[in-house]
């Protein structure tokens, strides 16, 4: 049957699909809608769900402001299979890579799904997060492609939770900005330094970790971490920010999906 455009005002015939992105406020697109109504041209994408219900493929947020100002919803009943993320990677509107990750995780996902537990258990951003349990250094940008094109895989974490284990404690200890993106980079790309010991690294941000200051970059950060390991040392100070500097490259490339 070839697909026909309809409305209606009765909100309780659409249910959201269980893998979508969690709903996001987004002011301009309702105070377009307040001003130009529900227009036809923007109708969502439906498809039949359980219970008589239509789900909604694409359009969610459309359909929450328009419940919300009380306007007829324009909609689309199309039950050509297709792939979700692939839709919405493809949209004009794209989502994020939080969005994605979300999405994946409630349709599934183990290995993003422990992502985002190791996320909110040290308080990291999703890049940082995602980077490091990809297995890579901190600051990589080869987990966020690959959350989106579902080819993430959790690997080697043990330099991963060498990190937050520093992370957590400087955090723990009042340093506020030990979970930002700047310095967990800076902080993963030291640790992969052949010359620094991650046991002395460990008890000088234990003891010294009051000398950091905030930053804005990373490499301001690197500074500062050699600042910190090298704090009353009398011997041979190490050059770790020129050091971390020459590691500082991709460790791996986006795994094609299998």
């Amino acid at each position: 049957m070839k697909p026909e455009l309809k409305s209606t005002t009765d909100y309780d015939l659409f249910e959201m699909h269980e893998m979508n992105r969690n709903l996001h406020e987004n002011k301009v697109l309702e105070n377009s809608m307040r001003t130009n109504g529900f227009m036809p041209s923007g109708a969502i994408h439906c498809a039949s769900g359980g219970r008589g219900k239509l789900k909604v493929i694409r359009g969610h947020h459309r359909l929450y402001f328009a419940k919300r100002i009380g306007l007829p919803v324009w909609y689309i009943v199309d039950e050509t299979k297709t792939d979700l993320f692939a839709l919405e990677g493809s949209s004009t509107v794209s989502w994020g890579a939080a969005d994605f990750a979300i999405a994946r995780a409630k349709a599934g996902d183990k290995d993003i799904q422990e992502m985002l537990d190791f996320k909110a258990a040290h308080d990291l951003p999703l890049g940082s997060a995602s980077s490091l349990m990809f297995g890579q250094s901190a600051g990589s940008s080869n987990a966020v492609k690959c959350i989106k094109t579902g080819a993430f895989r959790c690997k080697d974490t043990a330099h991963a939770k060498k990190v937050v284990k520093i992370t957590d404690m400087l955090k723990d200890s009042g340093v506020t900005f030990a979970t930002s993106s700047n310095f967990v980079a800076a902080l993963s790309s030291v640790l992969r330094v052949p010359e620094v010991d991650y046991n002395k690294l460990l008890h000088r941000a234990s003891l010294h970790g009051h000398v950091l200051s905030k930053r804005s970059t990373r490499k301001e950060y690197l500074e500062e971490i050699q600042a910190m390991y090298n704090y009353t040392s009398r011997g041979d100070r190490v050059p770790i920010a020129f050091l971390a500097e020459e590691v500082l490259k991709s460790r791996s490339v986006c795994p094609p999906k299998k």
